[in-house]
């Protein structure tokens, strides 16, 4: 029995060293100007605030090379101030993220869970799961993004 258990602990150690050491992969995407458009719905709201509080909006940001092995691509899409920003998985073409701590004022927080796909170098597709609780509330949203590529340099008004 002691060597069954010491043998499954050196294999599980030996998986989490190599779950450890496992390298997340940088988007293939374009660095510079990216254009977006984020499409906001929140399950739970009355149809009144639910219409004030579910915006389309399109922005403008800045992608360096560095934002493309990083949360920081996720977050730009949020504008939201959270605690962490994970990376759990990411390759040339997908990325996989988790959010906690978001601050949402008024005294919500929100945590999240979403995956960006990029169809080429140029486009780019993702959505986040998240929930939001405080003040005896819990509302659930969705997010969702499509990026393109504007031009490699970006404007002194975007990040």
């Amino acid at each position: 029995m002691r060597k069954t258990i010491a043998v499954s602990g050196t294999c599980l150690a030996a998986l989490l060293a190599f779950a450890a050491t496992e390298k997340l992969q940088p988007l293939n995407a374009k660095t510079g100007l990216w254009q977006t458009t984020q499409t906001v719905k929140l399950t739970g709201l009355p149809p009144q605030m639910a219409a004030a509080i579910n915006p389309t909006v399109t922005y403008k940001g800045c992608v360096k090379p560095q934002d493309l092995s990083t949360a920081a691509w996720a977050n730009e899409g949020s504008r939201l101030k959270c605690s962490s920003w994970t990376v759990l998985k990411s390759t040339g073409t997908e990325m996989e993220v988790k959010a906690d701590g978001c601050e949402m004022g008024y005294g919500m927080t929100a945590r999240g869970h979403g995956n960006f796909n990029l169809q080429d170098s140029e486009h780019l597709t993702g959505s986040i799961d998240y929930t939001v609780t405080g003040n005896g509330q819990a509302l659930q949203g969705h997010a969702s993004y499509t990026s393109k590529w504007i031009g490699a340099t970006c404007s002194t008004d975007t990040n």
